[in-house]
């Protein structure tokens, strides 16, 4: 599909909207990368969008009221004025150019500078208007505890405690992306036509029919992805060439800073932990015994001093519930563990 400038316009609009069929997009792509300007501008209406984005999210903002507030701004404003009576000489027209009134170049400069403001402050609430009066967005969140939903493509997802899961209204009809917040295992529904999307900031993870985990609340922002079967591919947004696909039993880790991605066996037994109830622990080091607690059981949990830290843990959990695992751990390390709503401390004195 050839693109040119005058097309551009309408084709961000299907990008932000989820309505660019793949060859679209990859033509947007070839777009913003033959010119530095290009991908300068299209980042800039990115980050207007991804704004609106999160407004309308977590403020629910009305979009429509937001619109007319903008086009009230921008248009000139009535003058109140004392009625007076004064006589009418007709008088030329002004023309642009003639003498007695502005230049060419003058009309030119302010019809560029309205174009300007239509680009950077309109073009992106445009956008947000179109796609959420048209498409609408459904926001899954699991507030107080582990959700599990199917979406309209089939796809199965189980959000972790905490975590959200973001698409519009017309999810599956021409794409499948959607957006995610903390934790979730997905298996998704086989569309070879309709790759599935996950969007995470600029990290991208696409599948077309797999199982797999993902984490975006790693250190720093990063996201990881441990792949259970099947195959995914994982990229940085506008990157697509430069992106790596992982097979079951390996995880991929996504670092924002320098857009480097690191593929490596998943040597962590309790990564779905959160999701099973099931842990497993060999020969473990108690610090990370109570980092992997904490994260399954969605409670702080901290030690007392740090001689406990060179206690090691081996024991399988099954279902259980936290307070039996810390009945464990008492017994097995000779600690004593000190409930409160706010956090869980560890006492003891430590092993040699």
């Amino acid at each position: 599909m050839e693109t040119n400038e005058s097309t551009q316009p309408d084709l961000i609009t299907r990008y932000f909207t989820g309505e660019a069929t793949p060859e679209e997009i990859r033509s947007l792509s070839s777009w913003i990368a033959s010119d530095p300007a290009n991908a300068a501008g299209f980042e800039e209406i990115r980050k207007e969008w991804q704004i609106v984005m999160a407004r309308e999210i977590d403020a629910q903002v009305n979009v429509e009221e937001e619109w007319r507030r903008i086009e009230q701004k921008l248009s000139p404003q009535p003058v109140l004025v004392r009625p007076v009576t004064v006589s009418v000489v007709p008088e030329a027209p002004i023309i642009p150019g003639s003498s007695g009134g502005p230049g060419l170049r003058v009309y030119l400069i302010r019809a560029s500078l309205i174009a300007a403001v239509i680009l950077v402050l309109l073009f992106p609430a445009w956008i947000a208007y179109r796609y959420f009066t048209k498409a609408g967005i459904t926001q899954l969140t699991a507030s107080t505890g582990i959700l599990d939903s199917t979406l309209p493509d089939g796809t199965i997802v189980t959000l972790n405690t905490g975590s959200s899961l973001v698409y519009p209204g017309d999810f599956g009809k021409r794409s499948r992306e959607v957006t995610i917040t903390g934790e979730g295992y997905f298996e998704v529904a086989t569309d070879s036509l309709r790759p599935f999307i996950i969007a995470s900031g600029d990290a991208r993870v696409q599948v077309t029919g797999t199982s797999f985990y993902i984490n975006t609340l790693k250190e720093g922002g990063n996201l990881e992805v441990v792949l259970v079967e099947g195959s995914v591919a994982v990229y940085f947004d506008g990157t697509w060439s430069a992106g790596k696909t992982i097979i079951p039993g390996e995880k991929a880790e996504l670092f924002l800073s320098g857009r480097r991605i690191v593929i490596s066996p998943n040597n962590d037994p309790n990564f779905l932990a959160w999701k099973t109830r099931r842990l497993v622990f060999l020969d473990d080091a108690l610090d990370a015994v109570i980092e992997t607690l904490g994260r399954v059981y969605n409670r702080q949990i901290a030690l007392a001093t740090q001689d406990l830290a060179s206690c090691r843990l081996t024991a399988t959990f099954e279902r259980q519930t936290l307070e039996s695992v810390l009945q464990v751990l008492e017994a097995t390390l000779d600690i004593r563990a000190e409930i409160t709503s706010a956090e869980i401390i560890l006492y003891g004195k430590g092993c040699d």
